[in-house]
C-alpha cells in the first residue's frame, strides 16, 4: 500500500542517518539542511513509481528565459549512473545525454505519467508528517536531554555482552552453594571480561567466595584448567574441581616450573588452558624464576587472578600480575592510551616518594595524597579487569541487598580490636635484656649500649672490602645475577634475619628457643664452610628471592638454615648457589660471625639453661577457659604467626579445654574435621561439636569457612593489619550470620606497675619490640595509651581500604532504580552516533566521544585541535551526569573538527612508548645477537618484537643482556619459540573487532 511504501522509505532513511557515517563533516551537513529547506520552500518534491521501475532517467527543464524560442527546452540523461558526481562525470559510466528537443519531450511525457500516478514521499504539503517520522528521530535534529544521554551511556557500559548460556554456582552444584545474585552476576561478567581482555581478576573481599565464582567460571569455559595455590590450598582446590566438575591440575605455588612442563607436555599447547592464579599478589616479583616460569604459563592462555589486594601494592607490583595476561604495548585495555607508558610513569612517580619518605623530605599529609593519587590512577587504569565487591557494594546495590535479605544473609558487625595485656612478672629482667641484645636500632637513655645481635652471618656483603667492589660486581654478574638487585637482597636479609628474631621472641617460648638452636647452627655451619672452602656461601631461593617467601609464616628457610658443606657444591648451584671469596671480606666479618655466636648461646643459656615460667600463656590457657564458659556456644579460632607456636600452645590446651590445631603440616583429614565443626555453611545434619578451640597459623586464614567461631585471638603481636583482616574474614561469611557481633583480641606484654622504677625502661623497650616487628611507622609512639590507638587506627585504616565503595555502585543503583521510567524508555533508543551540546559547569570542556570495539569501552575527549585524552570511566561519567531538567542545545560551529580530531584516534595510541633502559638495553642486545646469524631470522624478529610491546618478563630480559656471545645457540632453549608463537597472536588478536561511535557530547 501507499502508507507501507512511505513508512518503508521513511525507515531507511531513517536508519541510515542514524547509523553511517553520513554526516561526519560540515559540508555534508550543510548539504542536508539545503536538502531539508528545499522541501520546505516547494522547490524539492520527493515521489516514488507506484509499480516497481529499475530505470533510470534524469530529466532536466530549462527555465524560458534560457530557451525563449522554444528550441532547447530541455535534456535527458538515461544510463548506468547514479545522480551524483561520481556517478555523471567522475568514473566511467554508460550513459546517452540526449538534447534534441523531440527525445526531450518524449521523456517528459514518460515522466509526467509516472509522476502523476506515484505516491508522495516528501514535500511541503506533507511536510509535518515527513519530520515526525525521520527528521525527530534521526540524531543529526534530535536532541535528546543530558540526563537521558547520560542513562543511555550508563545502560551501554554496564551491559555485560556475553550472550552464551552459563549455569551458575547453585546449578553446576545442583544447590550445594547458594544461589547468590551477586556471584552470578560476576561469574557472567567474568566470562565476558575474559573473552574480551584475556583474563580478569577476581578481587572480592574476603569471605565473598572468590573461589566459587572462580571455579564456577572455570566449569563454564569448558578448557582444560592449571591451578597455583599456597600449598596448604591445594587440596581444597581439588575438591572445588569435584564439586564444581571442571577438568583441572592443581600446583603448589612451589611448583610452578612443574605446572609449566605439565602445560607444554600434557596440556596441548596448541590451544588455550584456562590458569587460575590463587593468592597471586604473591606473584609481584617479576625477577623471580617462579614469576618467570608463570609468566609463561599465562601467555596466550585464559587467566584469572584472585586476591584481595588488588590496589594496596606497589605500581610495579600490580603492573607484574596485569602483565601476565595483557602486552604493555599491546594492550587490549583502553583506559589509557598505552599501558606501559602509562605504568612505569607510576611506578617512577612511586619510587621518587619512596624516596623523599626515607630522606625525611615529605610530611606525612602530603604523602598520603600522593599515594593514594597513584592508587587511584592504578585502579582507574585496571578497572575493567577487575571484579570487586565489598560488603558495602552489596548493601549499596539494591538488586543484591533484596537478594540477600530474601534469603536471610546478613553480616555480623565487628568491633574494634582489644589489647589483652600479660605480666611479665619474674622474667621482667630478662624480658628487657634479651630485647636490648637483639632488637634493631634499640637505644636506651643513660645506659651503656650492650653488645648487639648483628645477623653477620646473612649480611657478608657489608663486609667487602673497599677495592674489591669492581670485582666483585663482576664476578656476581658474570654468575648471572644482577648486582644492585643482589646487594639489595643481602642487606635486607640481614635486616629480616634480626627483626624475625624479635617476632618470634615475642610469638612464645618455644617459637624463640627454636630459632635460637637454629641460627647458633646455621652460624657454625658458615664458618666450617669458610674453613673448608676459603669461600662464603649465599643461597638464593631462585635468582633473586622474596624474602617473604623464603621465611614462611610456618618456619625459618631451610634450604639457607640446613645447608651444610658435606652436601653436593654442584647440586646446590643449580638451585643459586653463590659463593664469595674470603679474601674479598674484611676480618671483623669472621670476628661478628662468632659475636653473634656468642650473643644467642648466651640468651639461650639464660631462657632455656633452667625452668622459667611462661607467664603470657598461662594468661591466655585462663582468658580462653573463662570465654568458653560464659559463651560456650561461642567458638574460638587463636592464631600465631608460628607453627611452633600454635604446636606448644596446642599441647599446654588439650587437656584443659576441647581443641584442634592446625598448620600446614596437618593432614587433608584435619582440615576436614576442622570444616564439620567450625563452618556454619555445612548442612546441619553432618555439623560436629567436637571442639570449641581452634588454633591455627595463617594457613587456615585463606580459603576456610570457620563462622561458627565468633571471637578470633592474635596470639602474636599483628604486625600486619591485612592479615588480622584476613583472619576475621575466616569467621565473617557471607553463607551465614551466627553472631551480631565478633570480638578481636590482640595479646601483648605489659609493664608491671606504675611504681616500679624501670617503667619508663620497659616502654621504651616495647616500643623498640614493636619498631622491630611492624617498623618505621611505630617510631613516633611514647606510651601503652598510644600504642593501644596504634592498632586501633591501623586496623580502622585497614578495614576501611578494603571494605570501601566500589565507584560503579552509585551508577549501578541509579540505573537500577531509573529501569521502567519514561526518561529510561527514552535514553535506550536514543541511537548511535547521536550528539548534544551542554553548558555546564564541569571539570573539562571539549567534545567527549564514548565507543566501543567488541565488549572494549572507551571515552576520549579533545579541547583542541592537537591533543586528545582517554578517560577513565569514572572520569567520563562525572562530566556526563546531568540532572533531569537539563536541556541540550544544538553543538557549535567548532563541534565537527573536534568531534573528526577525536574520531580518528579513538581505538589507536596516541601517546609515545618511551621504552625503559632496561628494554631499551635488551633490544640492542637482540640486534647484536641478530648480526652474528646464529638464530634464524623469524626467531630473532619474533624476539625483538615481544621485547618491543613489553612481552618479555623481567628476568627474561637480564638474561638476554647478560648472554655470552658464545651462548647465543642457547636463548632458544630459555626463551622458546613457542612461548613467541603465543605472544605474537596475542598481539595480533588485540587489533580484530569493528570500531562505533556510540555517543558524542559537547561540554563548554
Amino acid at each position: 500500500t501507499r502508507g507501507e511504501i512511505k513508512a518503508t522509505f521513511y525507515d531507511s532513511l531513517k536508519d541510515l542517518f542514524n547509523e553511517t557515517d553520513y554526516f561526519d563533516t560540515q559540508k555534508q551537513q550543510d548539504a542536508f539542511t539545503l536538502f531539508l529547506t528545499k522541501i520546505k520552500d516547494g522547490s524539492l518534491e520527493i515521489r516514488k513509481t507506484k509499480e516497481p521501475n529499475h530505470a533510470k532517467m534524469y530529466v532536466f527543464q530549462n527555465k524560458r528565459e534560457f530557451d525563449d524560442a522554444g528550441t532547447y527546452p530541455g535534456a535527458l540523461i538515461t544510463g548506468s549512473s547514479n545522480l551524483s558526481l561520481d556517478g555523471l562525470k567522475g568514473r566511467l559510466e554508460l550513459n546517452a545525454i540526449l538534447r534534441d528537443k523531440t527525445d526531450f519531450e518524449e521523456g517528459k511525457e514518460i515522466f509526467d505519467e509516472l509522476w502523476e500516478t506515484s505516491i508522495v514521499l516528501a514535500d511541503k504539503n506533507n511536510l509535518a508528517e515527513f519530520e515526525n517520522a525521520v527528521i525527530e528521530k534521526i540524531w543529526y535534529e534530535k536532541r535528546y536531554k543530558p540526563y537521558c544521554f547520560f542513562l543511555r551511556v550508563l545502560d551501554e557500559y554496564f551491559s555485560v555482552n556475553y550472550d552464551k548460556d552459563f549455569k551458575t554456582a547453585y546449578e553446576i552444584t545442583n544447590g550445594n552453594f547458594y544461589d547468590l545474585k551477586y556471584q552470578t552476576d560476576a561469574i557472567k561478567l567474568a566470562l565476558a571480561t575474559i573473552e574480551t581482555h584475556n583474563g580478569v581478576i577476581i578481587s572480592d573481599v574476603v569471605g565473598l567466595g572468590k573461589s566459587i565464582i572462580a571455579s564456577a567460571v572455570a566449569h563454564n569455559l569448558h578448557l582444560r584448567t592449571i591451578i597455583v595455590a599456597p600449598p596448604h590450598l591445594v587440596s581444597q582446590w581439588e575438591d572445588y574441581t569435584i564439586d564444581f566438575n571442571y577438568n583441572a591440575k592443581v600446583f603448589s605455588s612451589g611448583k610452578i616450573e612443574a605446572a609449566l612442563n605439565y602445560y607444554k607436555q600434557k596440556a596441548a599447547p596448541n590451544r588455550n588452558i584456562l590458569v587460575i592464579i590463587d593468592e597471586a599478589h604473591k606473584y609481584r616479583n617479576e625477577f623471580t624464576a617462579d614469576y618467570s616460569n608463570l609468566h609463561n604459563l599465562c601467555r596466550g592462555n585464559k587467566v584469572m587472578l584472585l586476591t584481595a589486594t588488588p590496589f594496596n601494592n606497589r605500581p610495579a607490583d600490580i603492573y607484574s600480575m596485569v602483565k601476565l595476561f595483557q602486552l604493555p604495548a599491546k594492550s587490549t585495555l583502553k583506559t589509557v592510551d598505552n599501558l606501559g607508558f602509562h605504568f612505569n610513569k607510576l611506578i617512577n612517580q612511586y619510587n621518587e616518594l619512596r624516596k623523599k619518605q626515607r630522606k625525611h623530605e615529605i610530611d606525612e599529609i602530603l604523602l598520603k595524597q600522593e599515594a593514594d593519587r597513584i592508587a587511584n590512577q592504578i585502579r582507574r587504569i585496571i578497572s575493567p579487569l577487575v571484579i570487586r565487591r565489598s560488603r558495602l557494594d552489596l548493601l549499596g546495590i539494591s538488586d543484591y541487598r533484596e537478594d540477600l535479605e530474601k534469603q536471610n544473609i546478613g553480616f555480623a558487625e565487628t568491633g574494634d580490636p582489644e589489647l589483652l595485656e600479660y605480666n611479665l612478672g619474674n622474667i621482667q629482667d630478662l624480658y628487657i635484656d634479651t630485647l636490648e641484645h637483639i632488637a634493631p636500632d634499640f637505644e636506651s637513655e643513660g645506659e651503656p649500649v650492650k653488645k648487639q645481635y648483628l645477623a653477620a652471618r646473612y649480611n657478608a656483603i657489608n663486609y667487602v672490602k673497599e677495592h674489591y667492589h669492581n670485582t666483585l660486581k663482576r664476578k656476581i654478574e658474570d654468575a648471572g645475577f644482577d648486582y644492585n638487585l643482589f646487594i639489595g637482597m643481602q642487606r635486607n636479609l640481614s635486616k629480616f634475619m634480626r627483626r624475625l628474631l624479635v617476632q618470634r621472641f615475642e610469638s612464645s617460648k618455644k617459637a624463640f628457643e627454636i630459632s635460637l638452636e637454629q641460627m647458633i647452627k646455621t652460624s657454625r655451619n658458615i664458618l666450617n664452610w669458610i674453613n673448608r672452602r676459603g669461600k662464603v656461601p649465599i643461597f638464593k631461593k631462585g635468582y633473586l628471592p622474596d624474602i617473604a617467601e623464603s621465611f614462611g609464616d610456618d618456619a625459618l628457610d631451610n634450604e639457607i638454615m640446613e645447608a651444610s658443606f658435606e652436601m653436593e657444591i654442584e647440586k646446590l648451584e643449580t638451585r643459586g648457589l653463590f659463593e664469595l671469596d674470603i679474601q674479598y671480606l674484611e676480618n671483623r666479618f669472621i670476628e661478628d660471625i662468632n659475636s653473634d655466636i656468642q650473643i644467642l648461646e648466651q640468651i639461650q643459656k639464660n631462657w632455656f639453661g633452667k625452668s622459667l615460667p611462661d607467664p603470657k600463656k598461662e594468661h591466655f590457657a585462663k582468658i580462653l577457659m573463662r570465654q568458653i564458659k560464659n559463651e560456650p556456644n561461642r567458638k574460638i579460632v587463636v592464631f600465631s604467626s608460628y607453627a611452633d607456636t600454635i604446636d606448644d600452645l596446642y599441647e599446654t590446651l588439650k587437656n584443659k579445654v576441647r581443641v584442634i590445631k592446625y598448620t600446614s603440616r596437618e593432614s587433608k583429614n584435619v582440615k576436614k574435621t576442622i570444616e564439620l565443626n567450625f563452618d556454619a555453611g555445612k548442612k546441619a545434619d553432618i555439623q560436629q561439636n567436637d571442639y570449641d578451640v581452634l588454633a591455627a597459623t595463617d594457613a587456615i586464614s585463606e580459603g576456610c569457612n570457620l563462622h561458627r567461631a565468633g571471637t578470633v585471638f592474635n596470639y602474636d603481636i599483628p604486625y600486619n593489619p591485612t592479615r588480622v583482616i584476613q583472619r576475621v574474614g575466616r569467621i565473617n561469611r557471607i553463607n551465614k550470620k551466627m553472631f551480631n557481633r565478633l570480638y578481636i583480641y590482640n595479646y601483648f606484654p605489659t609493664n608491671i606497675g606504675e611504681g616500679e622504677t624501670r617503667t619508663k625502661e620497659i616502654t621504651t623497650l616495647k616500643m623498640a619490640m614493636i619498631n622491630a616487628i611492624i617498623g618505621e611507622d611505630t617510631k613516633v609512639l611514647t606510651s601503652d595509651i598510644e600504642l593501644r590507638s596504634y592498632f586501633v587506627d591501623q586496623y580502622r585504616k585497614m578495614v576501611k581500604a578494603n571494605e570501601v565503595e566500589n565507584w560503579e555502585t552509585k551508577y549501578r543503583e541509579l540505573l537500577n532504580r531509573v529501569k521502567g521510567t519514561p526518561e529510561y524508555e527514552t535514553a535506550k533508543n536514543i541511537p548511535h552516533r547521536s550528539r548534544i551540546g551542554r553548558t555546564a559547569e564541569k571539570k573539562r570542556k571539549g567534545v567527549l566521544l564514548f565507543g566501543r570495539k567488541k565488549d572494549v569501552c572507551i571515552f576520549k575527549m579533545s579541547s583542541n585541535l592537537i591533543d586528545t585524552e582517554i578517560l577513565a570511566p569514572d572520569e567520563a561519567f562525572e562530566l556526563l551526569e546531568a540532572g533531569i531538567l537539563e536541556q541540550s542545545h544544538k553543538v557549535s560551529a567548532d563541534f565537527d573538527a573536534l568531534y573528526q580530531n577525536v574520531k580518528q584516534t579513538l581505538f589507536k595510541n596516541t601517546a609515545a612508548d618511551k621504552i625503559e633502559k632496561s628494554r631499551r638495553d635488551t633490544l640492542d642486545k637482540i640486534t647484536a645477537i641478530a648480526q652474528t646469524e646464529i638464530l634464524s631470522e623469524e626467531y630473532i624478529n619474533n624476539l625483538k618484537n615481544a621485547a618491543e610491546i613489553g612481552a618479555l618478563s623481567g628476568l627474561s630480559m637480564q638474561y638476554i643482556r647478560q648472554l655470552k656471545s658464545k651462548d647465543f645457540s642457547t636463548l632458544p632453549q630459555r626463551i622458546e619459540p613457542d612461548f613467541l608463537d603465543r605472544v605474537i597472536k596475542m598481539a595480533r588478536e588485540v587489533d580484530e573487532g569493528t570500531e562505533s561511535i556510540i555517543l558524542s557530547e559537547e561540554l563548554r
